[in-house]
């Protein structure tokens, strides 16, 4: 019923596409529109943006690590950064004056997200489920307004305007003057806008948002402190079970993920596919991301997990869990530790002056106080168990061991193994040729030991 168009038809044809299709059009996010409007603002953004991207993700293949090792117990030291979010909720009548709650519990569906706590992730595919990532922040709705005067966090404002829909990218909504409202202080808030963007009555953009930029007209070690910093909202799309979702393509968009999504591009992140959906060559651009696979075109409103729109070595299939994608809010599941990396170095690069709280957030995994420097695996006959010790390295990522007989048989179901040295009971094993084997989460085989038990 509806068709998807890639942001990257939006810049060009803008106006051509929403004439042709008037009444089929939904596009889910406005980020490529966005690009281009700063491009025009500023002429040379895509450029300086390009590189500043990509010299992100390459620091160290990552982000530098935030983790310390003492003694036997490893410990990882992680600041979790708090933001105030203040909503400003622009209504031309009763129906877009959306109620508190959705507020409430969109602010719950962003930390569930960025911090990994999203009951959902049960449902990340196994190939997948060990790139989940935690962001390390934590939304708060606003308690001082920029005068100092107490508030919720939810600033409703009437307007005259009757639509904020537009063929490119409209900012009227974040200026006073122009029936909006004026964005508080872009350093010490994140904005969100919640209006009506339908376009001649028709549901067209969901959202959008700018992503923190250190452009040559701003001191790149300083937070962008244009006004129209910040995210905006389709009314309808705000929140959970938002009762205003009310077509398909809506009602597949009503987790309140929307928002998830956009502050995700508020922090820096592209979509999956690198926005090159309807380019002749779309399997050749990436979003820089190392645990993002290639992908080729967003996912339309769907849930395929068959989708593989892009081969490549060490191919996997589309990663639809992701936030980044536009696969369905039932779907959508995950952020990648590349893509909560690039979020968090964003926010302590370009948004430092927005963190409410920065609270040091520990957690210990305990080892042996042997230390073991090889993998090995072998039976212990005077004990009857087969034993598999592994060094810190192997035992800090998961692995999972199982044995094998000589006809291919599995005889020991595999189990995580969390020790550095661990026990199995071969007593109901009979005499003969085994074969133990080690394999991550992606079912890759790490090690493989042929041994006797006699």
């Amino acid at each position: 019923m509806f068709r998807l168009l890639s942001t990257v038809a939006l810049l060009g044809g803008f106006a051509s596409v929403y004439g042709q299709q008037a009444k089929d059009f939904v596009e889910p996010c406005g980020h490529t529109a966005v690009i281009e409007h700063l491009e025009k603002k500023y002429p040379g953004f895509k450029n300086s943006y390009d590189r500043r991207y990509i010299e992100t993700i390459k620091k160290g293949q990552g982000i530098q690590k935030r983790k310390k090792q003492i003694r036997d117990t490893t410990y990882f030291y992680d600041s979790v950064f708090t933001v105030p979010v203040v909503f400003h909720i622009l209504y031309n009548n009763s129906y877009e004056n959306v109620e508190d709650s959705l507020i409430f519990n969109q602010v719950e569906v962003l930390n569930e997200d960025f911090r990994k706590m999203n009951a959902d992730t049960v449902n990340i595919r196994q190939i997948f489920k060990p790139r989940a990532g935690d962001a390390k922040i934590k939304f708060v709705l606003a308690e001082k307004d920029p005068n100092g005067n107490p508030t919720n966090g939810i600033n409703r404002v009437p307007t005259t305007v009757a639509s904020w829909g537009s063929n490119g990218v409209n900012n009227n909504m974040k200026y006073t003057a122009r029936g909006g409202v004026d964005a508080w202080d872009p350093r010490k808030y994140i904005n969100v806008w919640i209006c009506d963007l339908t376009l001649n009555g028709q549901d067209r953009v969901l959202g959008f948002a700018y992503p923190p930029f250190g452009h040559p007209f701003w001191q790149s070690n300083v937070f962008v402190s244009d006004p129209e910093q910040g995210v905006v909202i389709h009314y309808k799309c705000i929140g959970r079970n938002n009762r205003r979702a009310n077509t398909s393509v809506l009602l597949a968009s009503n987790k309140g993920r929307v928002a998830t999504h956009e502050f995700g591009h508020y922090f820096g992140l592209r979509h999956i596919w690198a926005d090159d959906q309807f380019s002749a060559n779309r399997c050749l651009l990436d979003d820089y991301i190392e645990d993002t696979p290639l992908q080729g075109t967003g996912s339309n409103f769907t849930c395929q997990k068959t989708r593989n729109t892009c081969v490549e070595a060490n191919d996997a299939p589309d990663m639809v869990e992701n936030y980044m994608d536009y696969s369905t809010h039932e779907c959508q599941t995950m952020f990648t530790k590349g893509q909560t990396d690039v979020m968090y170095d964003a926010l302590r690069t370009f948004r430092r002056d927005i963190i409410a709280t920065a609270e040091v957030e520990v957690t210990t995994r305990v080892f042996d106080t042997v230390i073991y420097d090889q993998v090995l695996i072998f039976p212990r006959p005077s004990e009857s168990v087969i034993v598999v010790e592994l060094t810190k390295e192997v035992l800090e990522s998961t692995v999972n061991f199982s044995v094998y007989n000589s006809l291919g048989q599995k005889v020991i179901k595999e189990q995580e193994l969390t020790s550095n040295e661990t026990y199995f009971d071969s007593r109901k094993l009979s005499p003969g040729h085994y074969v133990g084997v080690l394999k991550n989460n992606n079912q890759e085989i790490k090690k493989t030991v042929r041994f006797i038990i006699d």
